[in-house]
């Protein structure tokens, strides 16, 4: 009496008779080396987020010989925050439609909830961007007063800093400066 026995992830067979055992391999698979995938350049979403939009500035190439706040660098930042701004203003003239077309109605009370949740939430970004836009439209006026750059504290009035620019567009205050602001708040307000 001889017993078959074929199992898919050993690749073994083995067959069995009253008499003597066979045990016989079967050859691997040949596997096909993979094809070098080609690289697609993903389209990004028209609105990033803050930390995401700051990520994708590049960086300035600075010059030893250059003038801090030269026309150049004052160009490099003029054309970020533009961007910026015209970023966020794309994105509140999206919610106010959101807004205007909303018109939906929920059959179960936890469907309305939620939907106004996510509504509330989205409310209160936009509000925070209006805010960033209101900071961006100061420091495009300090680009063009000649002030943007420099440490706004009457005390220190020194370089902001290229690299910390890049990092915070709307840096009024050199990082000694905010760090002193911040923990004097925390001092404040516990």
């Amino acid at each position: 009496m001889a017993i078959k026995k074929t199992t898919k992830n050993s690749k073994t067979t083995t067959k069995k008779s009253t008499s003597k055992k066979t045990v016989r391999k079967l050859a691997p698979k040949k596997v096909q080396p993979k094809k070098p995938s080609v690289v697609k350049k993903i389209r990004q979403p028209s609105y990033l987020g803050e930390e995401a939009f700051l990520a994708t500035i590049e960086p300035y190439k600075l010059n030893k010989k250059e003038k801090y706040m030269s026309a150049k660098q004052k160009k490099h930042f003029l054309k970020i925050l533009e961007r910026w701004k015209q970023m966020l203003r794309l994105e509140q003239t999206r919610t106010a439609d959101k807004i205007q077309n909303n018109s939906n109605h929920f059959a179960d009370d936890s469907d309305r909830a939620t939907h106004e949740e996510g509504f509330t939430l989205e409310i209160k970004t936009r509000e925070r961007e209006r805010r960033l836009l209101s900071k961006i439209d100061q420091s495009i006026n300090g680009l063009i007063n000649h002030d943007y750059g420099f440490c706004l504290n009457p005390n220190c009035g020194i370089e902001i800093g290229i690299r910390r620019l890049e990092a915070r567009p709307t840096a009024r205050l050199c990082i000694d400066c905010k760090t002193l602001e911040e923990i004097t708040e925390k001092q404040q307000y516990g």
